[in-house]
Order: structure tokens, then sequence, then C-alpha cells
């Protein structure tokens, strides 16, 4: 029997996408739990995805995806990580939003 302590759960984000003066992002990626794949996607409010952001990737590059995100003059922009990282934007079951809202998730 497996618990959910035992679970290894990343969360990939595939785009971010942001609506001007919304005060959320969405997140749009892949969750990976115990080797099975899903498809979802998790809104953050702004300050929340600034701070998970800060903590993993740092400032600089947090800075880099707000000034993308926000230069747009579309209603609503998105950007793709990897594109403008040059890696992936991970975030595993130590990140704050993984364990409130991945592991609400019912997995068969």
């Amino acid at each position: 029997m497996t618990t959910k302590n035992d679970l290894k759960t990343l969360f990939k984000v595939n785009y971010i996408i942001y609506e001007k003066n919304d005060n959320a992002v969405l997140l749009d990626g892949v969750v990976h739990i115990n080797n099975k794949s899903y498809y979802t996607s998790i809104p953050l409010d702004i300050v929340r995805f600034t701070h998970i952001c800060e903590q993993i990737i740092g400032l600089k590059k947090t800075n880099l995806i707000w000034s993308i995100l926000l230069k747009n003059n579309d209603q609503v922009s998105e950007i793709m990580p990897n594109d403008y990282l040059g890696h992936h934007m991970i975030f595993s079951d130590n990140s704050s939003f993984i364990n409130s809202y991945l592991f609400n998730l019912k997995t068969a």
C-alpha cells in the first residue's frame, strides 16, 4: 500500500498565462504523480506565484518572466518558461502550492 508520503509529485509548467489587470496567473502543465502524468491548469495569485518563483528560479529570472508577460500589449499574454529561462520550470512536492493544490487531486 502506498501512502501520500511515498508519492513523488512534480509539476512541469508548460505555459504561464496572465490576463491584464487580473490578480492571478494560470500555470498550465503536467503533473507527474507516482509515474503517472496528468495535464492540468493551476491558478495562483500573483504574490504567491512571484514568491514561489523567487525561491525556485531566483529574482532575476522572476523579473524576466514578469517583464515578458507585462510588455505584451494583448489582453492575455502567455509564455513558455523553457523558451525564456533555458530550462524547464518544475515545482516539486516541496513547493507550498503543490501541497495545497495537487495533493487534493484524487489519483487512480
